[in-house]
């Protein structure tokens, strides 16, 4: 029964490489409903789908849903999540397993005809073939690897990105530091004071003051051994000082000797 809930809400058709597919997979589809939609997932026009085989690619999914309309762009990801890496330099490859896929559509109405398909397209359609075996590897392996060319204009646009970010966000926090017409001033989270570099020589400062406090809070002498410990402790060294002082004298009477040959 607990299933059947999951699952009532999900539409499944058959997901084919190709039409003479034997034994295809069955994909389960829905109309992509959160509370809060992201830029690269907009609300009305997100299809989302789970089961998607590992062999999947975004060229393929397109094609499988082409009868609907024109699909913008493929979001793939392990588990749901709203989160988006879309800002992130480095992007984290998904794994070769069973995944989730995000379809964005261009137009609400192309969401609503692919919730209403009947039967999916072979994603090998429109000239497009999904490699298997060494193929597959050999694709993969070309495709992971970047010219320093095209590194390098990807460095850069991320770069801007990431200026135009930073100033934006201090302009907006000078905004909020000018007093307001009542003579108010909003508090920021950079502050007006500058932060000290954490040297070992601070650290250590820190470290110390941490340690004399915890020091201050114990409780001396509170229990029975506690205070037999702290007298036996005395008593040591009261007899470690009175040998001590013993040795000095004999030193002092020593040097005080008159030896006058």
């Amino acid at each position: 029964m607990k299933a059947t809930k999951r699952t009532h809400d999900f539409k499944a058709l058959e997901l084919k490489i190709n039409e003479q597919s034997t034994s295809p997979h069955i994909i389960y589809f829905k109309e992509h409903i959160v509370r809060e939609h992201t830029n690269d997932k907009p609300s009305g026009r997100t299809l989302f789908i789970i089961n998607v085989p590992p062999y999947a690619d975004e060229n393929g999914l397109k094609n499988a849903f082409s009868e609907a309309g024109k699909v913008n762009s493929v979001i793939f990801s392990l588990k749901p999540s709203s989160n988006t890496q879309s800002n992130r330099f480095i992007t984290e490859k998904c794994k070769q397993s069973f995944k989730v896929c995000y379809l964005v559509f261009k137009k609400v109405s192309e969401l609503n005809k692919a919730l209403e398909l009947k039967k999916l397209q072979p994603m090998h359609s429109n000239g497009h073939e999904i490699n298997v075996g060494m193929k597959k590897w050999i694709q993969e392996y070309n495709n992971s690897v970047e010219t320093p060319k095209v590194l390098k204009e990807r460095i850069e646009v991320f770069m801007k990105e990431h200026d135009k970010k930073v100033d934006l966000e201090q302009k907006q926090e000078k905004e909020l530091e000018k007093e307001d017409d009542e003579g108010w001033i909003t508090v920021t989270k950079r502050g007006k004071m500058q932060s000290f570099a954490r040297t070992e020589k601070v650290e250590n400062k820190i470290l110390a003051k941490e340690e004399s406090n915890k020091k201050r809070k114990e409780l001396k002498n509170f229990y029975t051994f506690q205070i037999r410990e702290s007298k036996m402790k005395h008593i040591v060294a009261l007899r470690q000082k009175f040998e001590q002082d013993k040795q000095k004298i004999v030193q002092i009477k020593q040097s005080r000797r008159f030896k006058p040959f």
